[in-house]
C-alpha cells in the first residue's frame, strides 16, 4: 500500500475523521466503535482516515499501546491511507506510557502516514502533501499536537499549541 495522498480524477479529496474514540482494552463498547468505523470506511470509501486525539482513555488501559494498535486496527487493515495526532487522554501521567511512544506506535502501524517533525515542541506536529493529477504538490495537511496539559503552573486545564 501507498502513503501517496493524491487528488482523485475529479478533483476531489476525501477525508474520514474519527475523533475522541477513548478505545480502552478491547470491551464491548470498543468492538462497536470499530464496527461503526469500518461500516463508515466502506460506506465513505475515504482518500484518508485522521484520528484527531484521545484515541485511547490510556489510565484505563491494561496495555496503552496494545489498545493503540486496536483502535487503528479498523484503517490499518483498511487499506486507505491514515494519520492521527494525540489528544490529552492517549498518554495521560501514571498510565505507564509517554506521548513519544504512542506516538512511535502511532507511526509503525500499517498504513499510517503519521509523523513528527523533530525540533518543534509536542509529539506529532508534520504536514503531509496531497499530489494533483499532474503528481506535483497541489496541497498540504498539518498536523498540529494540541498538547495534553498546561505546563504553566499559573495556568490550569489544558495545552495548546506551542509557538515553535
Amino acid at each position: 500500500m501507498s502513503g501517496t495522498l493524491q487528488f482523485r480524477k475529479d478533483g476531489t479529496f476525501k477525508i474520514v475523521q474519527f475523533t475522541d474514540t477513548h478505545w480502552q482494552n478491547g470491551e464491548a463498547e470498543d468492538q462497536l466503535t470499530r464496527a461503526l468505523m469500518e461500516r463508515v470506511l466502506k460506506a465513505e470509501q475515504p482518500d484518508l482516515v485522521v484520528f484527531t486525539g484521545d484515541l485511547i482513555f490510556s489510565l484505563h488501559c491494561r496495555d496503552p499501546l496494545s489498545s493503540v494498535r486496536e483502535v487503528v486496527s479498523a484503517a490499518a487493515e483498511s487499506g486507505i491511507p491514515w494519520a492521527a495526532v494525540l489528544g490529552n487522554h492517549d498518554a495521560e501521567e501514571g498510565c505507564g506510557v509517554s506521548r513519544e511512544a504512542v506516538l512511535r506506535e502511532l507511526m509503525a502501524a500499517g498504513g499510517s502516514v503519521t509523523g513528527h517533525e523533530p525540533g518543534i515542541g509536542g509529539w506529532g506536529n508534520y504536514d503531509r502533501a496531497v499530489l494533483g493529477a499532474d503528481g506535483k504538490p497541489a496541497a498540504t495537511l498539518y498536523f498540529l499536537d494540541s498538547g495534553d496539559y498546561s505546563r504553566v503552573d499559573r495556568i490550569p486545564g489544558y495545552g495548546w499549541i506551542g509557538r515553535d
